[in-house]
């Protein structure tokens, strides 16, 4: 199996972002490194699910606001100790990360930022969330594009590390923890609506993504790790396999149970 690239799943790579007239000549420096970044990952390697950036924006799409906590809390970084839970929160904190630009929320974008740097730099897996890269960021945080950049080569550089060194366990818990995150705050925002079909849409939306999760972890099942998530997200998948193209309200009650279950057991320190 090629090496999964999922911290790069969770930078927020898609934006397409207009900049003023006096910032185009920065701007297009910016965009031009981040193309070329792009274009090398591209070429090499196909990603096994969409990025939590993309299920953000269907939310947003869909007119969904943002709430606030239904997040997870930034200060628990400190408190996952093993690299089990530092692995799965640096997901599910890189699809907060995600909803919190998506919704131009700075100081939330932040805390994540800080967040998702423990996390990273306690795994020792690479050096690209610095103190230098967090200040850059909030030079930037009226600049989104730029932003949109920056966490992006830190999210590439650390996902570099991740495929250079054959870490495919730890890639997969860290894409779990951001595919569970994205259908929690997802299923959040559904209940908060009213069971809004378009929100609803927005879950169904994302069935393709957990199947193949599953069969990418069902080829470390014997890892001791991947047993702590897989068998929740295998009921998940079992209760998306009666949903076609529209979601019911009582086919999402069934998985919002199961989210929430397997999203409760990642979080809690």
């Amino acid at each position: 199996m090629k090496n999964l690239k999922s911290l790069l799943l969770l930078a927020v790579i898609p934006f397409v972002v207009s900049c003023s007239s006096g910032d185009k000549k920065a701007a297009s420096a910016e965009e031009a490194t981040k193309e070329t970044a792009v274009d090398k990952v591209e070429k090499e390697f196909n990603y096994p699910i969409p990025t939590s950036f993309e299920v953000t924006k269907m939310l947003q799409d869909a007119q969904a606001g943002f709430v606030l906590g239904i997040t997870n809390d930034a200060e628990n970084a400190d408190q996952y100790v093993t690299a089990y839970s530092k692995a799965v929160n640096l997901g599910v904190y890189g699809a907060d990360l995600s909803y919190a630009s998506t919704y131009n929320r700075q100081q939330e974008t932040m805390d994540f930022l800080n967040a998702s740097r423990k996390l990273i730099q306690s795994l020792n897996i690479s050096s690209g969330f610095s103190m230098e890269m967090a200040r850059r960021v909030e030079n930037n945080l009226q600049n989104k594009d730029s932003l949109i950049n920056i966490i992006t080569e830190a999210f590439y550089d650390t996902y570099t590390f991740l495929n250079r060194s054959s870490q495919e366990r730890t890639s997969l818990l860290v894409l779990a923890g951001s595919v569970v995150e994205g259908l929690y705050i997802s299923s959040n925002l559904v209940i908060s609506s009213g069971y809004d079909q378009k929100l609803l849409d927005v879950i169904a939306g994302q069935k393709s993504q957990v199947s193949k999760l599953v069969d990418l972890l069902g080829e470390f099942s014997d890892d001791e790790n991947v047993q702590k998530v897989l068998p929740a997200l295998q009921g998940i998948k079992e209760a998306y396999s009666k949903v076609g193209d529209k979601l019911t309200a009582e086919q999402f009650d069934d998985l919002q149970v199961a989210i929430e279950s397997i999203r409760t057991q990642i979080v809690t320190p």
